[in-house]
């Protein structure tokens, strides 16, 4: 089968529009090493003040992604080629001596143990499905388990099905470790057990500008243990491509879910749920586009720091749209979510944050260290955001030395004592328009801040017990 044949039925797969229109280790810049219901929908923005330049993803309805055998120029069962398929032997002289060009491995229902890499760095159209295999290792192993095209020589790979079983003591190796030039389709793999060795967890690339890949329904409930530093799922530095995450399930890792930058490729993050973990829960970078994720903190676990929403930590042209992030328990947090002083331009909209947790923000847009390049009047956009939650002290919305940030159409409504609404400190030339804000302090706070304000509802309820009554209402 040729490579563009493979392709252009993926692509048929996945949707053609969903996944062309949706669709990082490195040092942190904070010097530590590598390791219910939103707002209505508005039209998207056309006018020059509100321009963004993204393709607005669709999540594509998905037909039957299963690698088909008629695909293929072989199919290899490796049960057939001599694996043990009750966990007892280790599998991976038989992963080793498979052809991996044109080929479909199948694992057949049961366990199989693998104690060493198996790598294969070049090959065109490979396809792995094992719905109901599943994949042990031995203690104190280290990954990856399969790292496959790890020299980006490689295109069309699909891997779909398996479960990785990391229940026993000291393991958590890396399960897939995965780069292709193009063509990259994992579905419904998923991992079972905490990762409590010192190992990240997934990592993905495209390498090519022009390549594509996604992830769909990716689940990684357990998280990691809170002694390593560990990330769970990486789109590495060397991405350049458009990988799509869509409906996945990552939790509980102490160091970032989705870590999806400094990938310089775009990475758009599509539905799915992302809960507990420490730096960023969904990290990205422009261009990327965050929409219909649902982010919760509600556990603070000792050694888990810094437990963000959704951070956008740098580059132009990040959107967040119908998001729903909840921030209910945190061990500490810059906010539920952030944007770094390396982001220059980016649009949030039609999102609804709580915030119980005290002294937290709802949304810290940081001062940027190169100023911004964007193309148009507001760099930085917030639409439609709604803001409510119990939380007592600091500022529900803080935006710090951010020149042409347009506020417009929220609802703040926090209850906790000392709350202020929304801080502007030297922004000049940003806009408030058309919202409501109530809090229990100061609803607008500016500090040499050129404001643009229009039909604002400004209250400060000195009784926080009024919200019964309804006067803080964003419904």
């Amino acid at each position: 089968m040729s490579r563009e044949w493979t392709r252009r039925r993926l692509l048929a797969r996945l949707g053609t529009a969903g996944l062309l229109g949706a669709l990082a280790g490195c040092p942190r810049e904070d010097g530590e090493p590598r390791t219910e219901t939103p707002t209505a929908e508005t039209p998207r923005p056309t006018t020059a003040d509100t321009a963004v330049s993204y393709e607005t993803p669709t999540s594509a309805d998905p037909v039957t992604s299963t690698p088909e055998p008629a695909d293929y120029e072989q199919v290899v069962d490796v049960v057939e080629e001599g694996a043990d398929p009750t966990g007892s032997v280790s599998i991976h002289s038989t992963l080793q001596s498979i052809d991996a060009d044109h080929t479909l491995v199948r694992f057949p229902p049961g366990e199989y143990l693998l104690d060493e890499h198996w790598y294969v760095d070049e090959f065109h159209q490979l396809g792995i499905v094992g719905p109901e295999a599943t994949i042990t290792t031995v203690p104190n192993f280290g990954g990856p388990l399969f790292g496959l095209g790890r020299s980006g020589d490689a295109t069309d790979l699909a891997v779909e099905g398996l479960t990785f079983d990391f229940r026993q003591g000291n393991t958590g190796p890396r399960p897939l470790h995965l780069t292709v030039a193009d063509g990259l389709y994992v579905s419904d793999v998923s991992v079972r057990g905490e990762f409590d060795m010192n190992q990240d967890g997934m990592r993905f690339g495209v390498t090519d500008p022009d390549g594509t890949g996604v992830i769909r329904r990716l689940s990684m409930p357990d998280g990691g243990a809170p002694q390593y530093r560990n990330t769970g799922c990486y789109v590495g530095e060397d991405h350049r491509g458009h990988l799509r995450f869509e409906d996945c399930v990552v939790s509980r890792f102490p160091d970032n879910g989705l870590y999806a930058s400094p990938a310089r490729g775009r990475v758009d993050v599509v539905g799915g749920h992302y809960e507990n973990s420490g730096i960023s829960n969904v990290r990205v970078s422009g261009p990327a586009t965050v929409r219909g994720v649902t982010v919760r903190c509600t556990e603070a676990r000792r050694g888990v720091q810094n437990m963000r929403g959704i951070r956008l930590r740098e580059g132009a042209d990040v959107l967040v749209d119908g998001c729903r992030v909840v921030m209910d328990r945190v061990t500490g947090s810059d906010g539920a979510i952030t944007c770094a002083n390396w982001l220059e331009s980016a649009t949030i909209r039609n999102t609804h944050v709580t915030v119980r947790a005290d002294g937290v923000r709802a949304l810290w847009a940081k001062a940027p260290k190169n100023g911004s390049s964007a193309q148009r009047r507001f760099p930085l956009q917030i639409r439609n955001l709604t803001v409510d939650g119990s939380a007592a002290g600091n500022t529900a919305v803080m935006i710090h030395e951010r020149d042409g940030t347009l506020l417009d159409g929220l609802c703040v409504c926090q209850t906790g004592r000392g709350r202020n609404g929304v801080t502007v400190v030297q922004s000049a030339g940003s806009a408030l328009r058309r919202s409501s804000i109530t809090v229990t302090g100061t609803p607008l706070v500016t500090e040499r801040a050129q404001l643009d304000r229009r039909d604002l509802r400004l209250q400060s309820l000195e009784n926080p017990s009024r919200v019964s009554t309804g006067a803080c209402d964003c419904s």
